[in-house]
């Protein structure tokens, strides 16, 4: 479980948070309060992912496209569940 930024208790689920975005909040189950992440830490975790998955698209091996689409949809949910914070709405 996530640490919510209102309580400092684990209730934010790790899926929860990898399917995150600046307009989707996040309850914790212990305090009950929304969390977020901002938009600019969200971006950031994007384009990695999202550079792969406009690389394969300009590649000519259909395995190495799939293998591009693959690892480059993997990051974008491990990175922002792992680097990005959580903030507190009101």
């Amino acid at each position: 479980m996530i640490r919510c930024p209102h309580c400092e208790q684990p209730g934010i689920s790790p899926l929860r948070k990898a399917i995150m975005s600046p307009g989707l909040s996040a309850e914790c189950r212990v305090c009950k309060k929304p969390s977020s992440i901002g938009y600019p830490s969200w971006l950031t975790a994007m384009i990695p992912g999202s550079v792969l998955m406009v690389a394969a698209l300009l590649v000519q091996s259909e395995r190495l496209e799939w293998i591009l689409n693959i690892v480059g949809f993997l990051l974008m949910i491990v990175i922002p569940l792992l680097y990005t914070p959580l903030r507190k709405q009101p």
